[in-house]
């Protein structure tokens, strides 16, 4: 996952395509750019890699992520529901405190592209 210039985390997908990021504690130098919309995850593996039709294909597979919330262990993490308006802000600003405290960010890439 890239944010901005910075490498925020790396993994390596199953056969199924199944991957899992830790990018260790939430710090202003992730949240800053993920709330901002500027973090993306970069496949850099060569697609002919991944299968062998693929070897004329050039380009790089990147998807968008979105914060879908924080699992805080207690039960009540949050959703993408209801973080629509200035309500919705302020309960993300306080998801994002409880995260910082001990929680998990819960990110999701969307669809990938080839650019």
């Amino acid at each position: 996952m890239v944010c901005g210039r910075d490498v925020m985390a790396s993994a390596t997908a199953d056969r199924s395509g199944t991957y899992t990021m830790n990018m260790g504690p939430a710090t202003s130098s992730l949240l800053a750019p993920l709330l901002g919309n500027q973090c993306k995850v970069v496949v850099v593996t060569p697609l002919a890699a991944c299968n062998a039709s693929l070897a004329s294909v050039s380009g790089t597979l990147t998807a968008p992520v979105q914060l879908l919330g924080i699992d805080t262990g207690s039960g009540t993490g949050s959703g993408s529901g209801g973080l629509g308006g200035l309500g919705g802000l302020i309960g993300l600003i306080g998801q994002i405190v409880g995260g910082l405290l001990g929680g998990i960010l819960n990110i999701i890439p969307l669809p990938f592209s080839l650019v």
